[in-house]
């Protein structure tokens, strides 16, 4: 009789010491998990890290905190909204900024500010108190001192893939590498600098370009005016020399300095409006014969009315030239064809390539040509040349010269579609954009981290037969239970005895 009262004593103990443990276990989980939220501790198990920052970040803003470096952060949104979508179903993308956010925030070299722009016009007056940056909900402009860039929201995130009528049905952030280099930049204090040329009748920055250099500063560069012929060089910080409409040649001199420029890896934007002079471009024909490109001493019309603007021969509907290429230009247009808009160019002259022995050391192509119904009429230049007619007419195009450090030049035939009376037509919205394109193929103001786009992921296992798959549900679900049974009849057997 003793003996069974000791050993249901010593039951009672073992079954006691186990429900102590289990709610031990039970309160200790519950405080990790209060802790956890109250502390908004996060463990990111996705197979790629998609909710945490990458070491290239965490290092560099973990050095850049240790250097003192402070940089102001804006993002035109609430934080608690993009939380709010975060917690959404199938939001994985917008968690990962979320989360991306929230860890950039952490760095003692970070001041991020959440406002929404619709309502706080304080903040909006000191972070653009010129209107020069054209902000939308959802973007991010990063400061430092003097150095303010800006970051659109839809560049965030790419397609990762689409259903069979075309519609993108998963994306993946590519906003890390972005955001970061955005900092690295400002940090480093560089802004790369567009150059419009003057000295030779050019179109005049300050005066017709003031819309298109605001357009520019949203794209993260500065414009200047620069006279080559005041400078032993073209500055260091030339992103790439605009030409625009000048009304005569450029001197060798400066010739020299460009070609000097060019060798170096340099960019050139040529924007040839025709002109009526008796004279030619001799040392800009120069320029662009080394990249294989010959400009026309015209001025192109459409004889079919239903190609050209009513009453306006000169102002044509053109097409843009599918790029076959393997290079990063193959771009430039694809993107723009696809939204199907139609192509119109102003009064414009035209060019040609030569397909010489330099052309087999280039990447090049046209970018828009016109119907063969347009037609080139001589106009300018020293000799007299036969109207160009019954050939589509090349009136812009890109040559990248592997021999030159990779330099590249671009050619338009009109100047005035980017000024400040034609910028904002809807005729002329596709070669706007495409011209803007063309200035970020050429030097891309992105510092690109190398950090790489992020996707939901998912482990899986394959099973290669029903035998398998018998095997692992054994293994993981028959067999687990199976235990359990058996403990608690053990425990059940050891409790009556």
């Amino acid at each position: 009789m003793a003996e069974k009262k000791f050993k249901n004593t010593k039951n009672k103990k073992f079954a006691g010491i186990a429900w102590i443990m289990a709610i031990l276990v039970l309160a200790i989980a519950v405080f990790i998990n209060m802790m956890a939220s109250k502390l908004d501790l996060i463990w990111d198990i996705s197979p790629n890290k998609q909710y945490s920052l990458s070491e290239t970040t965490k290092n560099y803003l973990e050095k850049a905190s240790q250097d003192g470096e402070k940089i102001d952060f804006y993002l035109l949104q609430d934080l608690d909204e993009i939380e709010k979508y975060a917690t959404a179903d199938d939001s994985q993308n917008t968690l990962a900024l979320y989360r991306a956010l929230q860890e950039y925030n952490s760095y003692d070299c970070v001041n991020l500010v959440s406002f929404d722009p619709n309502s706080n016009e304080e903040i909006m007056q000191k972070i653009n108190p010129d209107n020069s940056l054209t902000l939308s909900e959802g973007d991010m402009v990063i400061i430092n001192g003097d150095i303010k860039k800006r970051i659109p929201s839809n560049t965030m995130y790419t397609a990762d893939s689409v259903d069979s009528e075309g519609n993108v049905v998963s994306f993946k952030f590519t906003g890390e590498n972005i955001i970061t280099g955005t900092i690295k930049s400002v940090i480093d204090g560089f802004t790369p600098t567009v150059y419009f040329l003057t000295g030779h009748g050019e179109k005049s920055l300050t005066k017709d370009y003031t819309q298109f250099k605001k357009n520019l500063e949203n794209y993260n560069y500065m414009a200047k005016s620069l006279n080559l012929s005041e400078v032993n060089a073209v500055p260091d910080d030339a992103a790439l020399i605009i030409v625009p409409a000048p009304t005569t040649d450029i001197t060798t001199d400066e010739k020299d300095k460009l070609d000097s420029y060019l060798d170096n890896g340099g960019n050139l934007s040529l924007l040839m409006s025709p002109n009526g002079g008796k004279f030619n471009y001799t040392n800009l024909d120069a320029i662009m014969q080394e990249f294989s490109i010959v400009m026309d001493y015209d001025k192109v019309y459409e004889t079919d009315s239903a190609n050209h603007v009513s009453g306006d021969n000169t102002t044509i509907q053109c097409e843009l030239v599918q790029i076959e290429d393997d290079s990063e230009a193959a771009d430039l247009t694809s993107a723009l064809m696809n939204e199907g808009l139609v192509t119109f160019m102003p009064e414009s002259r035209s060019f040609y390539f030569t397909y010489d022995s330099n052309f087999s050391n280039l990447k090049a192509s046209d970018l828009i040509k016109t119907y063969s119904s347009a037609v080139g009429e001589a106009y300018g230049g020293t000799e007299d040349i036969e109207s160009i007619k019954d050939t589509q007419l090349s009136l812009a195009a890109y040559a990248e010269n592997n021999n030159r450090n990779q330099s590249k030049l671009v050619v338009f035939g009109n100047a005035e579609f980017i000024d400040d009376t034609n910028v904002s037509s809807d005729y002329v919205i596709v070669p706007v954009y495409l011209y803007l394109s063309t200035i970020s193929w050429m030097y891309d103001t992105d510092v690109d981290m190398g950090i790489g786009s992020k996707t939901t992921s998912y482990d899986y296992i394959t099973i290669g037969s029903e035998g398998n798959a018998k095997f692992i549900m054994t293994l993981f679900i028959i067999l687990p239970v199976a235990i359990l049974i058996i403990g608690i009849g053990i425990w059940m057997k050891r409790r009556n005895s």
